[in-house]
């Protein structure tokens, strides 16, 4: 749709809002993508987060470094990067104890979307740095060793509360929102326990990442009529295991109030050849891809329910949705199917952990140009790497990552790099040889309505929003656009438009002419009003519309000053619609003090991100 106006005397305009001081937590030695760090003494860059990983250069005390990540105890790093020298640039790992963490110089501002392509390479080197947000919370659950002996020990579970950590704070949870319990902490009753206060911590709109990395089980339950599923928690026993069904009822209360939960299990509740083989169970078995040595993370409770037979809960998601929760705002991802067994790391951690962490933060492509990552995008990137780490095994296949719930659920907004054909080798691919996710040669055009859709499956499914068409079909030069909106909740409207020609996105509604978006309970508003009518004038085809009902205003002066008369505009790219996504889906408010303080912020709808939303096709014709 291009814009015909009709522009009757303008309305008052409404004030601007007053400009918010964003506070940012400052967490000690936090790193910073772009920071330049150095050696503090004698050290090796190595291809791998590995002591015994291939050494690519040795490096004297004092050598400046580019961070570009820094994960489990290690840091990878650009060596090279001093503007004097005409040193060429090298990439790969160094430990993180080697380097001094207070060096000042940044080059932050280097890292202009988030992440960055090497060339025309589609690897990504680092997450930018984003603030935190008071409506993020986090619960690491890592047991690395339990009390009976005779379970086998779990050595990577240590690091992957570093790497969940990272995570964590990719999706901006403040560390002080973020709970732990590590080996002895977590009893059966700790958990329950840590859940119990999550669920009074957490608000409505709230977005909420629990973690789990220790040995799943099954056991037989007379009740169930068959064997079931469970996390086993350190103290074991019938008070230290927690099956998908009492999970899913403690989360009950707190997927009524997210936005999003996130749940990662890595565990395996399938024991099959980890029966036999006692050695693997007690200390590990060698990959000939790596130095580290691989458990499996299940724990056999009865003989009988070792193997994957008879088996009556098997999804967390089956268990949530039958409490009433809504797929689309719940996200599961276990480390492998029910009748595989999942691996322990006990130099880097879990598989599914360390894989998912360097995807997220670094690894990912952007395969259908989207603009954003999605969960999908980032599963299929570490699948890649699990697959690669576990090729060639004698005794074991790869275990497969499954992702149930909202597949297309981004859960952190900035432009990535697109999948693009790799034509050089560069220093990474070389230095650091995980495999990254496949690459798409011309990834397809993607159209305005599939930009629209991908922030439409941001949504909270609990908010609801009623959109209707005056006119399903307008005739061009003629006809003029004509909806209502209502909503179960009181909120902020905001229309985005991807016209027929699709070659923009457009944020409709609020505009210059019209600020007055508020909308109550029940309430019908008819959209556009009669100072910014829209007639159709073409070209022929389909404009798909996003209408969003928001708890919190949107702060609209962070989109770019392209305009289409008095509506902001956005062109549709990845860039484009990476900054529309981040917009939409982010408060303005969350960030001022009454959000801030933890009395003044409950049940205080302006400090969540959450949002209901439909979407509305309107036909052009001749």
């Amino acid at each position: 749709m291009t814009f015909s106006l009709n522009l009757k005397r303008p309305r008052n305009f409404f004030g601007a809002l007053a400009s918010l001081l964003l506070t940012l937590e400052v967490l000690a030695q936090t790193a910073v993508p772009g920071q330049i760090l150095t050696t503090v003494r004698a050290t090796e860059l190595r291809a791998d987060k590995l002591g015994s990983a291939t050494v690519l250069s040795s490096l004297a005390a004092g050598v400046s470094l580019r961070l570009l990540s820094a994960e489990g105890g290690w840091t990878l790093v650009e060596a090279g990067t001093n503007p004097d020298k005409a040193s060429p640039k090298i990439t790969g790992w160094v430990r993180a104890s080697s380097v001094n963490w207070q060096t000042g110089a940044s080059n932050v501002s280097r890292l202009v979307s988030g992440r960055e392509a090497a060339g025309n390479t589609a690897l990504t080197l680092g997450v930018r740095s984003m603030p935190p947000r008071v409506n993020r919370h986090a619960l690491i659950i890592g047991i690395s060793r339990y009390a009976d002996a005779a379970t086998p020990p779990l050595p990577g579970a240590r690091i992957d509360k570093e790497s969940a950590t990272q995570m964590a704070q990719a999706m901006q949870v403040p560390a002080s929102n973020i709970r732990y319990l590590q080996d002895e902490q977590a009893t059966g009753n700790s958990i329950r326990a840590a859940l119990k206060e999550l669920t009074a911590q957490v608000q409505e709109g709230d977005r909420v990442f629990i973690h789990y990395s220790g040995h799943g089980t099954r056991y037989n339950d007379p009740v169930a009529g068959g064997c079931v599923e469970a996390l086993l928690a350190y103290d074991g026993g019938s008070s230290g295991m927690i099956t998908n069904h009492e999970m899913a009822d403690m989360l009950k209360t707190i997927t009524n109030k997210t936005d999003k939960l996130f749940v990662m299990y890595d565990a395996c509740h399938s024991g099959g050849l980890a029966q036999a083989a006692t050695s693997v169970r007690t200390r590990g078995v060698l990959n000939l891809n790596d130095d580290g040595l691989l458990r499996p993370k299940f724990a056999s409770i009865t003989e009988e329910c070792g193997r994957p037979v008879n088996v009556k809960t098997r999804n967390l998601l089956v268990e949530a949705t039958a409490t009433g929760a809504l797929p689309q705002d719940i996200i599961h991802v276990s480390a492998s199917r029910d009748n595989e067994i999942s691996f322990d790391d006990e130099q880097k951690g879990g598989l599914a952990t360390q894989f998912m962490r360097d995807c997220m933060l670094r690894d990912a492509v952007d395969l259908d140009n989207s603009g954003a990552i999605s969960m999908d995008e980032i599963r299929q990137c570490a699948q890649v790497k699990i697959n690669k780490r576990m090729a060639n095994d004698v005794n074991y296949k790869p275990h497969n990552l499954v992702l149930n719930g909202n597949a297309a659920f981004v859960p952190a907004w900035f432009s990535q790099p697109s999948a693009v054909a790799v034509s050089t080798p560069v220093a990474l691919a070389t230095a650091a040889p995980a495999a990254v996710a496949p690459v798409a040669l011309a990834p397809p055009a993607l159209t305005g309505e599939k930009a629209l859709l991908q922030m439409f499956d941001q949504r909270d499914a609990k908010r609801r929003v009623q959109v209707s068409a005056g006119k399903d079909k307008l005739k061009i030069g003629q006809d003029v656009l004509d909806f209502s909106v209502q909503s179960d909740r009181a909120g902020y409207v905001y229309v985005a438009l991807a016209g027929s020609d699709n070659k923009a996105l457009y944020l409709l509604f609020p505009n210059d002419l019209d600020q007055n978006n508020k909308i109550e309970v029940g309430q019908k508003i008819q959209l556009p009003r009669p100072n910014w009518r829209v007639k159709a004038a073409g070209p022929v085809g389909t404009d798909n519309l996003l209408v969003m009902v928001a708890d919190a205003p949107r702060d609209l002066t962070t989109l770019a000053a392209n305009k289409a008369g008095p509506f902001v505009s956005s062109f549709n790219d990845a860039q484009g619609r990476a900054k529309l996504g981040a917009l939409m889906t982010t408060s303005q408010l969350v960030v001022n003090q009454s959000c801030l303080n933890v009395v003044t912020r409950r049940n205080n709808p302006l400090c969540s991100d959450a949002y209901g939303a439909a979407m509305l096709a309107i036909e052009e014709t001749k």
